[in-house]
């Protein structure tokens, strides 16, 4: 995927190893000296290396074990001494191989993936195997997360109303909602083409090195039938969508009336989540989340 900026940031890619020991799944963390910390296995993109490419040759050079590239697990980012850095994620299927210490590792632990829960040292490694979890147990569960923009002011201003840009209270609602979500993988971001909906994730995009799709099921007047038939095309995602309150009012009272457990007042308040469970393509469940103060 193309950069979504010209700004300079460290890219990366990693994976989650794993492998079925008597009809166990196990995870490989690893152990490097120079952070004393637990983490999964990742580094940085050779010039001009594809991300999978990375992930596989990072997983191989610090572990020992080559692997089969399975699912994406997402993106996540995070700043580091060299500047803001970006690490794409894969589930990768041990196929043989042997550890030996080594420059960036001195040590490697085969567990299930809760213990590597409890072993990792950053919160973002954590929902990184949060998200690992979910693929293992079903490739075709996805999560999706629908924001509505953040606050853009009040209608009937000069100008075409789909052009109304974010107030100053909604770039910092986005602000918040960039450092929440860098810390959650994503495979993908959709926004409606309005600049308000855009702007929300645009940030995000940079940071995360993707580009913002537009996905025309999301774009305010339309249909909630057309967004919960899209929400069918999707397996295995870590999708947020940035869209408007009558779209995602009309989805999510369309869900309750379905019978979907939810989570949480029935709201959508600009700059808030709501976080919808996916199986099979069908929500089942999701909880809302109030926007940043």
């Amino acid at each position: 995927m193309d950069s979504a900026t010209d700004t300079k940031i460290v890219r990366a890619a990693g994976g989650v190893l794993y492998r079925t020991k008597r009809k166990s799944v196990e995870v490989l963390m690893v152990h490097r000296p120079r952070y004393d910390d637990w983490s999964l296995p990742k580094g940085t993109l050779d010039d001009s290396e594809s991300y999978p490419v990375a992930a596989l040759r990072e997983v191989e050079e610090e572990t020992g074990f080559t692997g089969r590239l399975g699912p994406t697990v997402g993106a996540i980012g995070y700043g580091t001494k060299r500047g803001p850095k970006v690490v794409r994620y894969w589930l990768i299927e041990a196929e043989e191989g042997k550890f030996s210490p080594n420059g960036e590792v001195d040590e490697v632990a085969w567990v299930k993936p809760e213990k590597a829960q409890e072993m990792a040292s950053y919160t973002r490694d954590t929902n990184v195997l949060d998200r690992a979890i979910q693929l293992l147990d079903d490739n075709r569960r996805s999560t999706v997360y629908m924001v509505r923009h953040a606050n853009a002011g009040q209608r009937g201003g000069k100008g075409a109303d789909h052009e109304r840009p974010l107030s100053k209270k909604g770039q910092r609602q986005t602000a918040q909602l960039t450092r929440r979500f860098l810390r959650i993988p994503l495979t993908r971001l959709e926004a409606s083409y309005y600049v308000r909906c855009e702007q929300t994730v645009e940030p995000l995009a940079a940071a995360l090195d993707m580009v913002i799709g537009h996905e025309p099921t999301i774009v305010e007047g339309g249909p909630p039938e057309a967004v919960i038939q899209y929400f069918r095309s999707l397996h295995g995602e870590s999708v947020l969508l940035s869209s408007h309150g009558d779209i995602i009012s009309g989805v999510i009272g369309q869900l309750a009336a379905e019978g979907v457990d939810f989570d949480g007042p029935l709201e959508w308040k600009k700059g808030s989540v709501w976080t919808l469970d996916l199986d099979k393509g069908r929500v089942t469940g999701g909880r809302y989340t109030p926007p940043p103060a």
